[in-house]
């Protein structure tokens, strides 16, 4: 009788364990409009893809509020919580993952990255390491320099702010290079190492450039009310890879990826490792068209005097 009670009690706790949710740790690099859309569409994704909230999945949130510092004990922690799966949100934190997660049989879905193969993260676009895959925001720079010269046909120098410790915007600023001399635009760089460099740096561009294009950059993108004051004050129109300041009338345009899509890519590619695929089995998510959307403010283009052609009108919002 007391083998079957022991028999019983064993099944019972196993079954407990089994209808536990799966675990996913969000180890996040700050809070900022786009990387929450990111980490909401990956949310929403994999529920979309059959994964019950509080039944079979469950999420845990946290970020380090841009402290670099900090970034290893985020992972530490997340670690340390046994989770299915951890989702390392942009460069620096799925870096550090590579290091500070010691148990490889912990999966790591990776978003808000430019280059994971230039960042050591993957070893190529076409499979994910035996730990890492994600979702990337590798940029479709021919189709934002085009759209920058059907909004202002007449910009020929184009300012670009970038950050050169970072490995995003090295990938960045590569691309920029070989573009656009094949649209007739000169690149003018301006390095920038921090937040409070910005004011000072982007003063080089004034009387220089036609416009300033602002790249997908850490510290560029949580800097966008001080690049906005900045240009304001130089004359320079702005154009930003995210939508947020147009909308906000703080910025001209925008050619946006969106990062909510973005974060929809990752969540697919974590549903696909949840149900038993391998992360070296899956490659690298690189945005397609269908990714981008392009706005542009109607009181930032009244006030540089911006004529936006016909083919743009359906972008322009007030």
């Amino acid at each position: 009788m007391l083998r079957v009670l022991v028999l019983c009690a064993g099944l019972a706790a196993a079954s407990i364990a089994a209808a536990q949710p799966k675990l996913i740790a969000i180890a996040n690099f700050g809070e900022h409009p786009a990387l929450r859309a990111a980490v909401d569409g990956f949310r929403k994704e994999v529920v979309r893809q059959g994964f019950v909230e509080g039944r079979d999945v469950a999420f845990d949130d946290q970020h380090v509020n841009f402290d670099r510092t900090l970034i290893p004990q985020l992972l530490t922690a997340a670690q340390a919580k046994k989770p299915a799966m951890i989702v390392a949100v942009t460069t620096p934190v799925a870096q550090s993952s590579i290091r500070v997660v010691t148990d490889k049989s912990i999966p790591i879905v990776f978003m808000s990255v430019v280059d994971p193969v230039v960042a050591q993260i993957v070893p190529s676009w076409q499979a994910g390491s035996a730990t890492h895959t994600g979702a990337t925001l590798y940029p479709d720079f021919q189709a934002s320099l085009t759209f920058l010269k059907q909004l202002l046909p007449n910009a020929r120098r184009i300012g670009v702010p970038y950050n050169p410790g970072e490995d995003n915007d090295k990938t960045n600023m590569a691309e920029m290079r070989a573009i656009a001399p094949k649209l007739g635009l000169e690149v003018v760089e301006v390095g920038i190492d921090g937040p409070n460099d910005i004011a000072q740096r982007l003063q080089s561009f004034a009387g220089k450039v036609d416009a300033v294009f602002v790249i997908q950059s850490n510290v560029l993108q949580t800097s966008l009310p001080v690049i906005a004051a900045t240009t304001q004050r130089m004359g320079i129109p702005a154009i930003n890879t995210l939508d947020t300041p147009v909308r906000n009338h703080t910025f001209l345009a925008a050619h946006a990826l969106s990062y909510e899509r973005m974060g929809a890519n990752a969540g697919r590619i974590a549903a696909r490792i949840l149900k038993g695929e391998k992360p070296a089995a899956i490659a690298p998510h690189r945005p397609g068209p269908e990714d981008y959307s392009t706005v542009i403010s109607r009181k930032q283009a009244a006030q540089w005097k911006v004529e936006v052609p016909a083919s743009l009108a359906g972008s322009v919002i007030d």
